[in-house]
């Protein structure tokens, strides 16, 4: 739907494309639509103007930009509306509380809000501590929201114009679902940003009435040393809080408001049914990064009109998330450099066998045919001096030693006298005479004489042998009639 500023007009949007029409949330930044709407004459394109509003999903939009074009004869207009949240802006104090002044977020909320004439109101859910502001005022109640945010360290999420401040206990929603990497989540991504780091700061707590520059308790430097021992000391501006007397619950405060670790951004493609919220917090493994951990969800880029896109996911930047993070890159750092070792040993013992096998040719310069290594027969070819580089114990040679080598077509000789004993021997061969029923050959004389009984089929008569006296019979066909001669000698 869209709606005119004066709340005289509203009519349903139907010349998007619904497919391309993009929600995004980030937590404390972000809450957006965009869409490019074509002309089709109606009232709806028409009121596609600034600060006219858009009513989707019952949250609603004021637009803040919108770009017309031509292209040929087709018009359009892509729209870009912010949440209604922001018009926050609009409530301005120019007041100012001077000083130092210790405030709970309820004082700052009633402060900006109270009696404001757009129709904001706010809630708090959850319990936060007081802190120290100075010159509160003379600012938008947006940039207030913003200034709770920094120092409460909490969670803004609107439902229209009624703010609901969350504290990050109550904000975060513990969920029985998944993000599997390879299975419905196609694609992730994780970067970290050391920009802002900061693990050192000069603390100074409250001062003791009526003496100038005396407090509770020495001002002193807060270190966090597990952020130092990993990223070196990042120093940063100071605290001054007259809340503390104590200081160790000063240092505890330092501790607590200090960017100690680097922003860590991790974004995914969810393709599975479950709906995601923000504030969810969802069980994450990446099995080729070995890492898993719970993280919440921060930041939703969607397509509410088009359930087929899948939704854009980023996810926690908290101090556990950089962590798990952290160690599963070690334990990738470790396995690829246990990799790089294993590689190593195998580089190493190819290159030995690779100067072993360099080591044992020989190297030497042709000298003609001498006449003491000519023969008699076969085709003559060129003899060589060969001398060996380096000690060969395989061949039993030594570095330096000399032999002639005379060539021909199928060997070269002139090493026998110095590897005749390093030569494997060669059995001889047995040779086999033909076997005859009377004399073994290559086979034996009776298994000889049993082959050559063997008849090749069809055979005209078989002898059988009675089962019960042993008689031996001649059996034959005639005429297809079986005949049984009389007995034969066997």
């Amino acid at each position: 739907m869209v709606r005119d500023f004066n709340n005289q007009y509203e009519e349903t949007v139907t010349s998007i494309n619904f497919e391309e029409l993009v929600r995004s949330w980030k937590k404390n930044s972000d809450y957006q639509v965009e869409f490019t709407a074509l002309n089709d004459g109606s009232l709806a394109y028409n009121l596609l103007r600034n600060e006219n509003s858009l009513l989707i999903d019952g949250q609603e939009y004021v637009i803040k930009q919108a770009e017309r074009s031509l292209d040929g004869y087709d018009k359009s207009v892509a729209v870009t509306a912010t949440h209604i949240y922001f018009e926050a802006t609009r409530i301005y104090n120019y007041q100012t509380k001077s000083g130092t002044i210790t405030y709970s977020i309820q004082d700052i909320l009633h402060y900006f809000f109270d009696n404001n004439v757009y129709g904001f109101t706010w809630e708090v859910i959850g319990n936060f501590s007081k802190v120290q502001i100075e010159n509160l005022g003379n600012t938008s109640a947006l940039d207030a929201l913003n200034t709770c945010v920094d120092k409460f360290n909490c969670v803004i999420y609107p439902n229209n114009k009624h703010i609901r401040i969350y504290a990050r206990d109550a904000w975060q929603k513990q969920v029985d679902k998944s993000y599997l990497y390879g299975y419905n989540t196609t694609t992730f991504s994780c970067s970290w940003d050391t920009t802002a780091i900061q693990n050192v700061t000069m603390c100074y707590g409250k001062q003791k009435e009526g003496a100038e520059g005396q407090y509770y308790f020495p001002p002193f430097m807060a270190k966090n040393a597990t952020s130092i021992k990993r990223w070196g000391e990042r120093p940063g501006a100071e605290i001054s809080d007259e809340r503390f007397t104590d200081k160790n619950a000063m240092n505890t405060y330092a501790m607590s408001t200090m960017q100690a670790d680097p922003v860590t951004t991790m974004a995914l493609t969810y393709d599975g049914d479950d709906q995601i919220l923000p504030g969810e917090v969802w069980y994450l493994r990446v099995e080729p990064e070995q890492f898993d951990t719970d993280v919440e969800v921060t930041g939703i880029t969607d397509y509410p009109f088009a359930p087929d896109h899948k939704p854009e996911v980023e996810l926690d930047n908290s101090v556990r998330t950089l962590l798990d993070e952290d160690i599963a890159q070690e334990r990738l750092v470790k396995e690829a450099i246990k990799h790089n070792q294993a590689a190593a040993q195998e580089i190493k013992a190819t290159n030995e066998k690779a100067v072993k096998a360099y080591d044992s040719r020989f190297i030497g310069d042709l000298c003609g045919t001498p006449s003491r290594l000519t023969r008699a027969t076969g085709p003559q070819l060129p003899g060589y001096i060969l001398k060996v580089p380096a000690d060969n114990p395989d061949l039993g040679l030594q570095k330096g030693q000399q032999f002639y080598a005379a060539t021909a077509v199928n060997y070269v000789e002139g090493l026998a006298e110095y590897v005749t004993e390093m030569l494997p021997a060669i059995p001889d061969i047995p040779k086999y005479e033909p076997a005859t029923p009377t004399k073994d050959g290559l086979m034996s004389a009776g298994d000889k004489a049993k082959l050559d009984k063997l008849k090749i089929e069809p055979l005209t008569s078989i002898q059988m042998k009675d089962a019960v006296n042993g008689s031996v019979y001649q059996v034959a066909i005639e005429n297809g009639d079986i005949k049984v001669n009389k007995e034969v000698e066997d």
